[in-house]
């Protein structure tokens, strides 16, 4: 709470020694000095809330934003006035282009969207183990950011959650995830293994687009489809190994993968899209005679082999 100093004017006798009047002078002074002084403690705490804007509720504080824009450590202090900090709101440190490192407190389970969305600074942030909620973008553009952890009690990967973060170099994605947005991952140049959890039945659009470090990608039997550019321009791909269960891989879904040398499609049915497999110089495909694959490989000049 910010405060503040009311002096009463001082009355004198005229007749007062000029020295009576310099000690009123200077205790005065002092008094604001020393005022002022608290003010300038009260301001620079660690978890200092004057830092932030912020709204309550009877449960709950959100972190709305940031006051003071050139701090370049955030430690987000765990409650307001003894209400918990449980969310870190839409945009509250989007664009804050100082920031290099941030400390959230165990009690945040939300990080809202766009939350550190162009924090081209930042590289490293702890995500407490009680978040459930990422929004989309939140991290989007963060271009220095070099590790994250998500939580385990995530369920959801949003749109963009990490586009464009060029630095970050692993992405351990929980179990228990169930959906990796459109374009999720896209542009993490950086990335050079990706697992993908068990529950996940679709890969999106874009979502790992130009990874062009992405060297090994392990999908799961539960993937039913892999929709367009998902892997588009991961140069880095030498072998994949699509799932049976896969009933169908979009438009330029591996385009420009220009060192893939062998694509395993089992699952005679599995549609392919137009150019999925464009750009591919060193590819052969390997499926059963007579399927789609191998009709979609004599098509359009890519060498095939029975599987």
């Amino acid at each position: 709470m910010k405060h503040s100093i009311t002096a009463e004017k001082a009355h004198a006798p005229i007749s007062a020694a000029p020295h009576a009047l310099r000690r009123l002078s200077a205790l005065l002074a002092a008094l604001m000095l020393a005022a002022c002084g608290l003010f300038v403690l009260a301001s620079c705490g660690e978890d200092n809330t004057e830092d932030y804007s912020y709204s309550l509720t009877v449960n709950d504080a959100t972190i709305n934003g940031l006051v003071n824009k050139s701090l370049e450590s955030l430690r987000i202090p765990d409650d307001i006035d003894g209400v918990p900090v449980t969310i870190i709101g839409n945009s509250a440190f989007n664009g804050c282009t100082a920031i290099t490192d941030v400390k959230l407190p165990d009690t945040v389970t939300t990080l809202g969207s766009s939350a550190f969305s162009g924090c081209v600074s930042l590289e490293s942030i702890n995500i407490p183990d009680g978040v459930t909620q990422i929004g989309p973008y939140a991290f989007a553009n963060c271009k220095e950011l070099k590790k994250v952890n998500i939580p385990d009690g995530v369920t959801q990967i949003g749109k963009q959650t990490f586009f464009n973060c060029a630095s970050l170099t692993t992405a351990d994605i929980p179990e228990k995830v169930k959906e990796i947005d459109v374009a999720a991952f896209s542009g993490c140049k950086s990335i050079k293994k990706v697992s993908i959890p068990k529950y996940v039945t679709k890969i999106s659009a874009n979502c790992f687009q130009h990874c062009t470090s992405l060297a090994k990608i392990d999908i799961p039997k539960s993937i039913l489809s892999i929709d367009e550019y998902a892997f588009a321009g991961c140069t880095e791909i030498k072998n994949i190994e699509i799932p049976a269960t896969v009933k169908g891989i979009g438009p330029n879904a591996f385009r420009g993968c220009t060192k893939l040398e062998k694509a395993e499609i089992p699952n005679p049915d599995t549609a392919i899209g137009r150019a999925a497999f464009g750009d591919c110089p060193e590819l052969t495909i390997y499926a059963p005679k007579g399927s789609k694959a191998e009709v979609y490989a004599r098509a359009n000049n890519i060498k095939f082999k029975e599987l």
